[in-house]
């Protein structure tokens, strides 16, 4: 029967919320448990359990969070009824849970007495292999990053791309010729017809030749794709670096909102620990001591947090640079001294390269629809019969296209429409950079002057925490108290840390825009 009850008592235990027994003082336990003993009794002749249970949780010296107990225990015995066994034995079943019931709430109970932070689980603090945090090297420099960062980059095969591009559209321009030559051959017999001898042949090499100032046109052709080429590997080393750039601001970034919380958990478990010496000193009551518990597990699931933005922060880094360590030193700049955004800008000197393919593609539409002159020379050999000799001869002939405006203007259509769009892709990202600009320098301009004033706010956050904490330890303030003034300094202090890391960060974010290059 014991080893029954047992059981009972540890099954019974979870259906009893735990937030709700923490709830429960001792005065509450004892007595829940004596008039369960005083009501074994009357249970037991009524046959009536879950009645007697109602009306105990009816009374005012039992919490009414545990109305919801007589509802399990009648689900238990329903189970019971369906059994075909004897009144006696389904009597006894029900004396046992009521038994049972009585020892799981004394047991819980007993637990939360004098409970502390080291009842309760830490969460886990240790990482996995696959999650665990970067080491961090004082050797790994921006630029040791940035030159990793720049192999990895997807866009590097663009750049190759370029560069070939631009190789064969200069070879064009060293030939004499355009496109490719042409070898035509035709051959006349009368064998199958009238087969009198008549045997004529004909064979002659084309080529198409520059118009005037064509082969100049594709000289530019060719040194516009250069010059693209040479703009895109700028452009690529200047996308690079600002991607560095930024992942650096988001690893510090992480660190200091990881370091914060871990402050925040410290205070909060100190504040804790003030409140279960005071609760032992009989000068703080239960609740505040759960008030204090629930602050700190706050805390610590902030502190979870602050780990997994830093390990995506670090995963992050290391898709970017292939590298498993980052830098120790936080990375910092020195304000450029350049104030307006000029056109060899690495993104808008990759957009004039692109006018100029623009307008020599317009050039080479122009000269693809107007033709080519064409040149033939060829041989011929030719008799009339079988009694005639072969003649044979030298032939030479020259062919110039003729094109009118409308054709011409109607056959460089699109590349002129490519054009228009380069040139509004310019314009466009010259004023989102100037737009950028403006909106970096305002935000310096502020932070400069809400520095002092955070440092301020800090400092009198800090000494009314301070404050507050005496008045609670001497009984003059309550916790709600308490805990406002903590988290008031903790704001105070993690915003001001934030500002001043912000301010770096938008030093670098200017350089970035400038165009200028760690």
């Amino acid at each position: 029967m014991l080893a029954a009850i047992s059981r009972l008592s540890s099954m019974t235990r979870i259906f009893i919320d735990p937030p709700i027994s923490l709830a429960m003082s001792h005065q509450y336990a004892s007595r829940f448990a004596k008039k369960m003993s005083t009501l074994v009794k009357s249970c037991i002749e009524d046959g009536r359990l879950s009645a007697n249970l109602c009306n105990l949780t009816q009374h005012s010296s039992v919490s009414t969070k545990f109305i919801h107990l007589p509802l399990y225990a009648e689900g238990l015995m329903i189970t019971s009824e369906y059994l075909n066994v004897t009144g006696r034995f389904c009597t006894i079943t029900r004396l046992t849970l009521a038994v049972a019931i009585a020892l799981s709430i004394n047991q819980s109970l007993a637990q939360t007495a004098g409970h502390s932070p080291a009842l309760f689980p830490e969460y886990p603090l240790e990482h996995s292999s696959e999650h665990a945090p970067l080491q961090k090297s004082s050797s790994i420099r921006f630029i040791d990053a940035y030159n990793e960062a720049l192999k990895l980059a997807p866009e590097d095969r663009l750049s190759q791309s370029s560069r070939d591009q631009a190789t064969s559209v200069s070879a064009i321009a060293e030939r004499w010729i355009v496109g490719a030559p042409a070898w035509q051959t035709s051959v006349i017999n009368d064998r199958l017809l009238s087969n009198r001898g008549l045997r004529e042949l004909e064979t002659s090499l084309a080529v198409n030749l520059w118009r005037p100032g064509e082969r100049r046109d594709a000289r530019d052709r060719g040194t516009a794709y250069g010059q693209r080429s040479a703009a895109m590997q700028h452009y690529l080393r200047w996308l690079v670096a600002g991607r560095v750039r930024t992942n650096l601001a988001e690893l510090e970034t992480a660190d200091l909102q990881l370091a914060a919380a871990l402050q925040a958990e410290q205070d909060a478990l100190q504040l804790l620990e003030t409140t279960q010496r005071l609760q032992n000193a009989g000068a703080a009551s239960t609740q505040e001591v759960l008030q204090a518990e629930n602050l700190w597990l706050q805390q610590g699931r902030h502190v979870l947090d602050a780990r997994a933005a830093l390990v995506d922060a670090e995963r992050s880094w290391q898709v970017l640079t292939g590298l498993t360590v980052r830098p120790a030193e936080p990375h910092e700049e020195t304000r450029a001294a350049q104030e307006v955004i000029e056109q060899h800008h690495p993104l808008l000197a990759l957009r004039h390269s692109d006018m100029m393919i623009s307008d020599s593609n317009i050039a080479d539409a122009e000269r693809q629809t107007k033709g080519s002159p064409t040149i033939s020379l060829g041989m011929r050999r030719e008799r009339g019969d079988w009694q005639q000799p072969s003649i044979e001869s030298v032939g030479i002939s020259v062919s110039i296209p003729f094109a009118s405006r409308s054709l011409v203007a109607a056959g460089s259509a699109d590349a002129r429409a490519a054009r228009t769009d380069s040139e509004l892709a310019l314009v466009q990202d010259m004023r989102a950079l100037t737009a950028q600009l403006h909106e970096v320098e305002h935000e310096l301009f502020t932070l400069a002057q809400a520095l002092p004033l955070t440092e301020r706010q800090h400092a009198v956050n800090q000494q009314q925490w301070q404050m507050a904490q005496t008045a609670f330890e001497v009984g003059e303030a309550d916790l709600t108290h308490v805990i406002m003034a903590l988290q008031r300094a903790q704001d105070s202090a993690r915003e001001h840390q934030l500002q001043l890391l912000r301010e770096q960060h938008l030093t670098s974010e200017y350089n970035q825009i400038i165009g200028v290059l760690p």
